[in-house]
């Protein structure tokens, strides 16, 4: 149950990771870790973590995993969190802490900016208002607050955001679908209620290599499959807005024998590719490609075997599933 705005008095744990709300501009170049401190949460930060300072595009996945250290952490004694970072890489990010913190019941939430706050155009102020109206709120899991350039500041559900946006740094989540908003008071006005699915992590897979691959037409199949037998990768591919990708000669079917999933677009109506589409290609609709890929890595990292990986990763632990 939500706590309906009754709680205004919740203290916050700030996890500083860079990106551009921690940016200052300088008149030529913009530099992270410069903003140590934000107006909107005054009175309510009770401590203050640093596991790193960096613009996110500089992200790995090794810092992915500090960044979730850093988290649990602050998990263990706050009532809620709030986490700055970059919009570039943003959705790999939340995602990764969406699944990996399906279950917890205090609100996290990572808030970016698209210009530095100094900057009267910026979003960066809105996005931390949004969190905050969230976290009175009493919403739990992890999200990622957002306005894009004129339109309304939305709660984003961590396991749905696309890529950001080319240009704009704008946000979306698959199909719209989103946790709430902000109304022009700045009331949240929740939309969906997230039910998670606690999913244990036994940690007892392996480091196996999984590449995210974006469809085109300049893909060489033949010249993939060996590199991904070479390095005994798994595959992910986002395909086209419906879930195709090349079925021909020279397309997908080069990759038999490795590893692949292919995030499948909408369940239901299917182009005349998918008669075409290898066995061994596993089809997963209603998944963002950024969470399928994320599924794919954590599903290596903590499950021994082929069965246990698939149950998790067909899962729907945190709305992942659309």
């Amino acid at each position: 149950m939500y706590a309906n705005e009754k709680d205004k008095s919740k203290k916050i744990t700030l996890i500083m990771s860079g990106g551009t709300i921690s940016s200052d501009y300088d008149g030529r170049i913009m530099r992270p870790g410069m903003v140590t401190a934000f107006d909107e949460l005054s009175g309510r930060v009770s401590d203050v973590k640093t596991p790193f300072c960096m613009l996110s595009e500089n992200m790995t996945w090794k810092t992915l995993h500090m960044l979730g250290d850093c988290l649990d952490e602050a998990i263990k004694t706050s009532k809620a969190v709030i986490i700055t970072h970059g919009t570039d890489t943003l959705a790999y990010t939340a995602s990764y802490l969406g699944l990996r913190n399906a279950g917890i019941d205090i609100p996290v939430m990572i808030v970016s900016a698209d210009f530095p706050l100094s900057n009267p155009m910026s979003n960066g102020s809105a996005n931390l208002m949004c969190a905050l109206a969230a976290i009175d709120y009493g919403v739990k899991g992890v999200f990622v607050p957002y306005r894009n350039p004129y339109e309304r500041p939305v709660l984003h559900v961590s396991t749905r955001l696309l890529s950001s946006r080319d240009f704009d740094g704008g946000l979306n989540s698959a199909l719209g679908k989103v946790c709430g908003y902000t109304d022009r008071t700045g009331k949240f006005m929740l939309q969906e209620e997230i039910r998670p699915r606690e999913f244990k992590l036994c940690g007892k897979g392996g480091n196996k290599a999984v590449r995210l691959v974006f469809a085109n037409p300049g893909i060489d199949y033949a010249a993939l499959a060996e590199s991904a037998r070479k390095e005994n990768s798994a595959l992910v591919f986002a395909g086209y807005h419906t879930g195709t990708i090349n079925t021909g000669a020279e397309g997908i079917g080069l990759l038999d024998g490795i590893e692949t999933y292919l995030a499948g677009g909408l369940h239901g109506e299917k182009y005349q590719s998918v008669e075409q589409m290898p066995s061994f290609v596993n089809v997963i609709d209603n998944i963002a490609p950024i969470t399928l890929y994320t599924k794919v890595r954590i599903a290596h990292e903590n499950f021994a075997s082929e069965r246990e990986r698939l149950d998790y990763i067909h899962a729907d632990t945190f709305g992942e599933y659309f």
